[in-house]
């Protein structure tokens, strides 16, 4: 549902909401997706264009298997999203397509609901209590690495060709007043990270 309140526009959605992201790949519109809980109702991805010629807004939904938690967008691939997942389910954290995303924009002749293609999962290890609550991809579009963030860790998930994933742990909080709560990547150093917790601001050459 979009609602126009003078020169600015909101796009209304009836469904419990806690993500959204940029679309990083395009360049040529201004594109994002919003991934909804999918606490009664069944969990969506929706993909929305702003077209300031028209000054409108035109989306696509995808369904999706569980509740969305967090979701980045790959810049690698605009049509790919990491993606985590509610605590219901055993592969927390997946690598996911959208299938079927329009070269051009978003129109009312696309397909209102489609499809998400699971590519790869990374599985959060037994002895982590914590399940991830957050997600940043590598701003890069040759460095296929996200940081996984939960509570307790940073997870560096590094994308092979064409699904072989590997992942290494960067920091393991043993303190509950350290619970990590959110990862950025310098815009330009080529692997260098930054962790926030309760008290402090941590930086990391990968």
């Amino acid at each position: 549902m979009e609602v126009s309140r003078g020169a600015s526009h909101v796009y209304g959605i009836e469904r419990h909401t806690l993500c959204l992201t940029p679309v990083a790949g395009d360049t040529q519109r201004c594109r994002f997706a919003l991934g909804t809980l999918g606490i009664t109702e069944p969990s969506e991805i929706h993909l929305v264009d702003f077209d300031s010629d028209e000054n409108s807004l035109a989306s696509i939904v995808y369904k999706h298997t569980c509740g969305i938690r967090a979701l980045a967008s790959t810049p690698w691939d605009s049509s790919q999203l990491v993606v985590v997942n509610n605590a219901s389910v055993d592969v927390p954290v997946e690598l996911v397509r959208l299938n079927n995303v329009p070269e051009g924009p978003i129109s009312s002749r696309d397909a209102l609901e489609q499809s998400v293609e699971s590519i790869a999962a990374l599985e959060t290890p037994s002895a982590e209590p914590q399940l991830p609550h957050a997600v940043v991809c590598h701003p890069s579009l040759y460095n296929k690495t996200a940081a996984v963030v939960s509570s307790a860790s940073v997870r560096v998930w590094e994308f092979g060709a064409p699904t072989a994933t590997q992942t290494h742990t960067i920091w393991a909080s043993r303190n509950a007043m350290d619970d990590i709560e959110a990862a950025a990547w310098h815009p330009s150093a080529a692997a260098q990270l930054s962790t926030a917790d309760g008290t402090c601001v941590r930086s990391w050459d990968l």
